[in-house]
């Protein structure tokens, strides 16, 4: 029995590549949206890695799946895919640099100055800002929701 997590709705081992393209984009594009909900609830830094890595795979399936996506479509949404995931990089890295900062003072013993601090938090709050009007992009795009959702 495959595991639920693994499971895509509509699809089979049976399907065929071109028919397979639809069912795969559109559980890719629903587990994003999924993500997008939570980050919206709660723009964690958990939430954003777990955004940028649903990004990553749709990203990727894109890819396997070139063939079937009307050529100047694939190049719009792609890019668009990869730009949202690149932003998203940039939040992420805000958040590492964080970590490691705090990570270094404790290791060295010596206090690092507020004001990085402030200035690391004043740059995740613009940047998560950005990402999340990207987010609302991505959201409303015609061709995203046709081509992969039907609507």
């Amino acid at each position: 029995m495959a595991n639920k997590k693994f499971k895509i709705p509509g699809l089979n081992v049976n399907s065929k590549y071109k028919s397979a393209a639809p069912f795969v984009l559109r559980e890719k594009v629903r587990q994003i949206y999924k993500e997008i909900d939570k980050f919206f609830i709660d723009d964690s830094t958990e939430n954003l890695h777990s955004l940028r890595i649903a990004f990553r795979r749709f990203r990727y399936v894109m890819e396997v799946f070139k063939e079937c996506i009307e050529p100047s479509l694939f190049k719009e949404i792609y890019n668009q895919t990869k730009k949202l995931q690149d932003l998203i990089g940039e939040g992420r890295d805000l958040d590492v640099m964080e970590i490691k900062i705090g990570l270094l003072e404790n290791k060295l013993k010596k206090k690092i100055p507020d004001y990085i601090y402030q200035n690391i938090s004043e740059e995740k709050i613009k940047i998560r800002r950005f990402i999340k009007t990207e987010l609302i992009n991505f959201i409303i795009d015609k061709n995203i929701n046709r081509t992969f959702l039907n609507k």
